[in-house]
């Protein structure tokens, strides 16, 4: 162990009796001395904790908000003492324009505060809750800018006094003239430091900025006859600004305390809210399954010399199963919250991956009367092969629970898909379920929450699917992403670090069935007004390997276009003719107009009037007349594909 930890210095020491000992003995010291230090220093340092960003402004208001009814305290002693100063300052009577600035310091100063601070205060109270730290700090430096011009203009007033006379050398002068007004104000500035103390800018402003005047009426003469109490004012100034620098720390340090000792209780209090709700949702559930099953084991008791007991069995088994599922949920978000689930981050195949889910789960689809699909490509990925796993599994299941088996006229169906984004992977668990509303969107990762089972029925889940899904992502490092509308469906989605594609020799799953299509990174801009057959097109395509940006306009399409910021594309244009505000010709154009390019387009045309099929004639578009079949929109599409579109794209 000891040659493991030789240092150079140990060389140097070489084999003297004591020399090892005494080396690592001082830089012991050295590092205790290092780490006093630091911890003497952190006292005057500033905040004691490090801020998140909402923390962070949350502390900028709180010390605005400090700072502004300070400051109207502090301006108010200012103008309470004026009068004072007017009726019996020494005032300078030998020109005519003193007694006039006499009369126009008070004024001014009260003109000058009085409707600055309150519109100051006016515009403080009004801030916005969503206001960001540029606006609250404009706010703060408008205050500290009023207490510096204030505190100027109060130390104006040494100009129309009676300057210091130094004629007795002995004792102690003191008049109500320029000497004793800076007296006065130096004691004043007690209340200066006490009253700023949220703003280090606005005491130091303050303390600086008001002794510019004194320093051209006293400072010259003090340096000549005094040179003495010229140094007491300075060491007094300099004093007054260090200790302002304490006292601001400090307060700001207190402030930073009662904020994230605010934060740990509110969380605190949510924490105990949230397992309180937890306690009451698996009290309730248990006890239902715990009841079926004591009642089936006694009928299966008394029914014991029976031959047919396996309705009886089999609801027994359904009610542990039930119980089982649960307690694992439970078991697996305290291991989440409690930081006890290890991961380990490799790469991982993601074919292999999401195929062995879908053939896991296919039969409760099939059971369901769901069509279940797969469209992966052979992609690697940095993450926990075990915990991905459990992600997309549960995004599965949770989305062949809330899929109806028809809705609307509509089958429903079940998309597993992934795509390449950047450097990141995709997975995405698509269908046209029931729906989430976009208030609700927020509460389906608590806990033993669940929108649209408030009967707490078991075959719909017991709520903590999705709340596993955060707490495995969050663990991971993984994105969640929620689209959803109420009566259109879902998708949930996961992006993962792409890492590069399979071998082909080393592929175990081919992802393109033969004779399939395979639109592998095309990128497909669909512009339908019609929402359930926006998303029918979208998810085909999806099938095929497509990238889709779909709306039901050419500005919402133009608006994802900017938001995605794609490498390339759109590839291809898919539009119906008539639209609700515009017609689909207007609507490629401005599509391509938005990206610069001349994107083949596909038009599907229900009106067959010779007027439009003229206009379309010259728009350069495929035409497709009525309900063409899919497979003829695949064809075309393929036509169109990019030859330099790379192989995994």
């Amino acid at each position: 162990m000891a040659s493991s930890t030789r240092t150079p210095r140990d060389s140097d020491a070489g084999d003297r009796p004591g020399a090892r000992t005494s080396l690592w003995v001082g830089e012991t010291v050295h590092t205790i001395e290092r780490r006093r230090f630091a911890e003497l220093m952190s006292l005057f340092a500033g905040p004691v904790a490090a801020l998140s960003t909402e923390q962070n402004l949350l502390v900028k208001r709180e010390l605005l908000q400090a700072l502004s009814r300070r400051s109207i305290c502090w301006i108010a002693l200012l103008l309470t003492a004026t009068p004072f100063w007017y009726v019996f300052g020494g005032w300078i009577k030998s020109s005519d324009i003193y007694p006039l600035f006499r009369i126009v310091w008070v004024l001014g100063l009260w003109g000058l505060a009085v409707p600055l601070a309150a519109y100051l205060l006016k515009k403080t109270m009004a801030l916005p809750k969503h206001a960001d730290v540029s606006a609250v700090e404009q706010m703060h430096w408008a205050w500290a800018a009023l207490v510096m011009l204030t505190s100027f203009w109060w130390a104006a007033a040494s100009f129309g006094l009676i300057p210091p006379s130094f004629t007795r050398l002995h004792g102690y002068y003191f008049a109500f003239a320029r000497y004793g007004f800076v007296e006065l104000t130096m004691i004043g500035q007690a209340f200066t430091l006490l009253l700023l103390a949220p703003s280090f800018r606005a005491a130091l402003g303050s303390i600086v900025i008001g002794a510019i005047p004194f320093a051209f009426n006293i400072a010259p003469l003090f340096f000549v006859n005094r040179p003495g109490m010229f140094d007491w004012y300075t060491a007094q100034l300099v004093g007054y600004c260090v200790v302002a620098w304490f006292m601001c720390n400090d307060q700001q340090r207190t402030c930073v305390n009662e904020v994230v000792l605010e934060e740990a209780r509110s969380q605190a209090v949510a924490a105990t809210a949230e397992k309180n709700q937890f306690i009451a949702a698996i009290s309730h559930d248990l006890r239902q399954p715990l009841t079926t099953l004591g009642l089936k084991l006694d009928h299966i008791e008394r029914s014991i010399k029976l031959t047919d007991l396996v309705e009886g069995v089999s609801a027994a088994q359904r009610q542990v199963d039930a119980m089982e599922g649960m307690i694992n949920g439970a078991l697996d978000i305290c291991r989440l919250e409690s930081g006890t689930w290890n991961v380990e981050i490799q790469q991982a195949a993601l074919p292999s991956l999401l195929r062995g889910i879908v053939v896991d789960v296919q039969p409760l689809a099939e059971a369901k009367g769901l069509k279940l699909r797969l469209r992966s490509r052979p992609y690697l990925v940095r993450t926990d092969r075990h915990a991905l796993d459990r992600i997309v599994r549960n995004m599965v299941l949770n989305a062949i629970r809330y899929t109806p088996s028809e809705q609307g006229g509509r089958k429903g169906h079940v998309l597993v898909s992934c795509h390449r984004r950047g450097s990141g992977i995709k997975i995405s668990v698509w269908d046209n379920g029931i729906g989430i509303p976009e208030g609700r969107q927020a509460d389906i990762f608590k806990s033993y929450v669940q929108v649209n089972n408030p009967e707490r029925n078991r075959e719909k889940g017991f709520g903590l699917g999705l709340s596993i899904v955060q707490g495995l992502a969050n663990l991971l490092g993984h994105k969640l992403d929620v689209d959803s509308a109420p009566g259109r469906g879902s998708r949930f989605s996961v992006t993962v670090p792409f890492m590069g594609l399979i071998p082909p020799e080393l592929l175990e799953v081919h992802t393109v069935e033969d004779g399939d299509l395979d639109l592998t990174g095309m990128v497909v801009a669909i512009i339908k007004d019609n929402s359930d057959s926006r998303i029918e097109m979208s998810m085909r395509l999806i099938e095929h390997g497509c990238y889709v940006v779909a709306g039901a306009s050419s500005s919402d399409v133009i608006e994802q276009l900017r938001m995605e910021a794609l490498a390339s594309g759109p590839h291809c244009i898919l539009s119906d003719y008539r639209l609700e505000n515009e017609d689909g010709i207007a609507a490629i154009a401005a599509v391509r107009a938005a990206t610069g390019f001349s994107i083949p387009a596909i038009l599907w045309l229900g009106d067959t009037s010779s007027a439009a099929l003229k206009e379309v004639a010259i728009s350069d578009t495929n035409l497709l007349s009525g309900p063409d079949s899919e497979q003829t929109v695949l064809t075309i599409l393929a036509e169109h594909k990019p030859k330099t579109l790379a192989e995994g794209g």
